[in-house]
């Protein structure tokens, strides 16, 4: 690939404008909710600013199909006083793996793959791949798979594939990920140093957080023939008209981009960008295209994204996916064996507080789903599917109230159950009919 071509197929991938398709609008009460709902929801988003527990916030509701609230309140950049505004772009971290999940079924519709193909007949490394006889034990105690690692494995997240803070330090996986999602590498290089690791338990095992998504988007890379950024662009993003969604954001944009505050020592907020996984990726120029946490957006693209879901995989006349496939992309595949989306009872993230909003939530392909015969601590309806970022953005679609949320702030820290129980609380609390 020459030079020249590499710079215009890179271009497609930036964020370089806030020209975004717009959607019908309507009243709350029109479409079955009490005007009072609303009223709660911009009160609610303005107490969580004015009481110091986020920078500002953007969100968007849709029901029925109509927009029916989008407000920005707060800053996005709290040292030069600059607000948020509707079209303020987020990192959206792990809600880029939805988008992902649909690329992959995008190239499963187009008869690339079978779900219970085994990774190794498109990245032959992973055939090698062994697996620790335990993670607490000798990182060097291996085995071969028992089951070969498949494409069906890696969506529903029971591939073994983890995070590097899940290894011993002694397998050279760095906690920093400068191994497999730096800037100045490529997903393809990054993936074949995580072929040659070990898995941290035997394919189909457990429902596990990790590297998943990325392997999944070096194999649309494979399958399609097309750099993973221009597959999305050409796919998704342009045919849905989502102009400021992307891995990467123009230099004369930047400005649009919200920074990501912690509470201090001292209290109030700091800034916390710099620390954040994956920070120095956004800039032109960067390399890599994380499936599973690197794409930008503001809110209102990422609402016409689960739109595009809720509607069954149509937008506007634009058809992504078939309506089968997204029932089997939303529908919980785990066994009960496989767990559930519970972290804490896998030791992580012990240091923060307990994220309740995830029980009674299975998973489908590479999404949380909300299983109707289990035990929730949230409001939402039959057929439910969500997930979040790690620096606090949020979304879920509810086909039985045909509802799509969105809310997005960049934050890191205790409380981050807090913006969506704000969202739900006040949509649930208001439903007519």
């Amino acid at each position: 690939m020459t030079a020249l071509l590499r710079c215009i197929l890179v271009g497609l991938s930036l964020v370089a404008s806030s020209q975004s398709w717009a959607m019908d609008e309507a009243d709350a009460l029109d479409v079955g909710l009490s005007p009072a709902a609303m009223t709660h929801l911009d009160a609610s988003m303005k107490a969580l600013v004015e009481t110091g527990r986020r920078s500002g916030v953007v969100w968007a509701i849709s029901k029925n199909g109509k927009l029916i609230n989008h407000k920005a309140i707060g800053l996005r950049d709290m040292e030069n006083s600059l607000p948020m505004q509707k079209d303020t772009l987020f990192r959206l971290h792990s809600m880029t793996r939805a988008v992902t999940a649909v690329a992959v079924l995008i190239m499963h519709e187009d008869g690339k793959f079978d779900l219970d193909d085994p990774v190794s007949n498109y990245i032959p490394a992973f055939a090698q791949t062994p697996v620790l006889k335990s993670r607490k034990g000798d990182p060097t105690d291996t085995e071969p798979q028992k089951t070969p690692l498949t494409i069906r494995h890696l969506l529903t997240y029971t591939s073994g594939l983890g995070y590097p803070f899940d290894y011993d330090p002694s397998l050279g996986i760095d906690v920093g990920f400068k191994n497999t999602l730096a800037p100045d590498l490529t997903i393809e290089e990054g993936v074949d140093f995580l072929a040659s690791k070990p898995l941290l338990f035997q394919p189909g095992t457990h429902w596990y957080y990790g590297f998943s998504s990325d392997v999944l988007g070096r194999l649309v890379e494979i399958w399609s023939g097309q750099p993973y950024d221009v597959f999305l662009r050409d796919r998704i993003f342009e045919p849905l008209g989502l102009n400021d969604m992307g891995f990467q954001v123009a230099d004369d944009q930047w400005h649009r981009v919200a920074k990501i505050y912690a509470p201090g020592e001292e209290g109030g907020l700091i800034d916390a960008t710099a620390g954040a996984p994956l920070s120095n990726n956004y800039p032109a120029g960067s390399k890599i295209f994380s499936g599973g946490g690197g794409l930008v957006s503001t809110a209102i693209d990422y609402l016409r994204f689960g739109q595009m879901l809720l509607n069954g995989g149509e937008l506007d006349g634009v058809r992504i996916l078939k309506p089968e496939t997204v029932a089997l992309m939303t529908r919980n595949h785990l066994t009960p064996e496989q767990g559930a989306l519970n972290w804490y009872a896998q030791g992580r993230f012990t240091d923060q507080d307990p994220w309740t909003r995830f029980d009674g939530y299975g998973w489908g392909l590479s999404i949380g789903v909300r299983i109707d015969d289990q035990t929730h601590t949230v409001g939402g309806g039959l057929g439910e599917f969500k997930w979040d970022g790690f620096a606090n953005t949020t979304f879920f679609v509810d086909p039985e109230n045909d509802i799509v949320a969105v809310a997005m702030t960049q934050y890191l820290g205790p409380g981050q159950d807090d913006l969506e129980m704000a969202v739900r609380t006040s949509l649930y609390g208001g439903l007519l009919y």
